[in-house]
C-alpha cells in the first residue's frame, strides 16, 4: 500500500508520498493466500510527466507483473514524446492517454476470466497545469474498474477553485484525524442496525471534522502540511500491529503553472 497526499492551494499544487513498496505473492505452491513476500524502500510514487508542470502519484499494487508503475510512465514518455512537446498540452488529455496506455498493459498482464478472484487494484492521480492555465487540475482513475476519469476537487458552484487536501491509499490515520471517525466504524454501525443513509449523511456533513483552512494558505505551508500528513501515516503504520505498509523517505513535488520543483526527493546513492 501507500499514502499519497495532494494539497491544492492558490499558489500551486503539492504532491507527496511515501517510498515503501510492498509486494504480495505466494512463496510456495502449497500457500493458498497471498502474503507479503518483499518490501522495498525506494519506490518512486511521485514523478513528473516529461518536462511539463504535471505530476503523477500511484498507490495500491506496486507493479503490473514485473513492471513498476514508474517504468510504465517512462515508457509513456518515450512513446508519446511528440505529444508531450506540444505547447497546447492539457492535464485531462494526458491523464486519458495514461489511462488507456496503462489499461492496455494491465489487461494483458491480468486478463479477466470467469470465476477468478478480484484483479489487483492500482490507483493513479495526475495533477498539474494545462497550457496557459493558472489553476491546477487533478484527475484520478483506478484499475481494473475505472472506465472514466474522476475529477478531484472540482470547482465550486460559483466557478471559483476549491482548495484543500485529498489523500489516497492507506488513509485511515488521516481520515481519523481530519474527518473525525474511523471508516471501519461505519460498517460496524450498519451491522448494529443503524441506517446506512443516516451514517453516510453524518459523515458527508463533516460532523466533527478538523477545521483546516486552505484558502489563502501560502505554498510553503502547503508543503509542510503534505509532509506532515505523509509522516503521520508512516508513524501510525510503524507503531500499530501488523506489517508497516507505508514507510521510507517522503518525496514531495511542488507544481506551479510553469514548472515542477522538488521540495524533497530521493537521490541515487550507494546505501550502506
Amino acid at each position: 500500500m501507500s499514502i499519497c497526499v495532494s494539497v491544492r492551494v492558490a499558489e500551486g499544487l503539492v504532491l507527496a508520498a511515501d517510498s515503501a513498496n510492498v509486494l504480495l505473492g505466494l512463496l510456495s505452491p502449497q500457500q493458498k493466500e497471498p502474503s507479503i513476500i518483499q518490501t522495498f524502500e525506494y519506490a518512486n510514487k511521485v514523478c513528473q510527466i516529461g518536462n511539463l508542470p504535471i505530476g503523477v502519484m500511484t498507490w495500491g499494487n506496486a507493479a503490473i507483473k514485473d513492471r513498476t508503475i514508474q517504468s510504465l510512465i517512462m515508457e509513456l514518455e518515450y512513446e508519446y514524446a511528440d505529444m508531450l512537446r506540444e505547447r497546447d498540452y492539457s492535464v485531462k488529455t494526458i491523464t486519458q492517454t495514461l489511462l488507456e496506455f496503462t489499461r492496455e498493459r494491465y489487461d494483458k498482464a491480468y486478463p479477466e476470466r470467469p470465476g477468478q478472484e478480484q484483479r489487483p487494484t492500482i490507483g493513479v492521480l495526475v495533477g498539474g497545469y494545462s497550457y496557459r492555465q493558472f489553476y491546477s487540475e487533478l484527475y484520478t482513475f483506478t484499475l481494473p474498474n475505472g472506465e472514466e476519469l474522476d475529477v478531484v476537487r472540482p470547482d465550486k458552484p460559483d466557478g471559483t477553485p476549491s482548495f484543500g487536501v485529498n489523500w489516497f491509499g492507506s488513509g485511515e490515520a488521516l481520515t481519523r484525524l481530519i474527518k473525525g471517525f474511523d471508516p471501519k466504524v461505519l460498517d460496524d454501525l450498519v451491522q448494529r442496525g443503524i441506517d446506512r443513509d443516516a451514517i453516510e449523511r453524518w459523515a458527508k456533513e463533516a460532523v466533527g471534522e478538523l477545521p483546516l483552512i486552505f484558502d489563502g494558505m501560502p505554498l510553503q505551508d502547503a508543503i509542510d502540511f503534505a509532509n506532515f500528513a505523509v509522516q503521520l501515516t508512516i508513524g501510525v503504520c510503524r507503531f500499530r500491529a501488523g506489517p508497516a505498509v507505508c514507510g521510507g523517505q517522503v518525496d514531495i513535488a511542488v507544481i506551479t503553472p510553469d514548472n515542477l520543483h522538488w521540495a524533497q526527493r530521493k537521490q541515487w546513492a550507494i546505501k550502506e
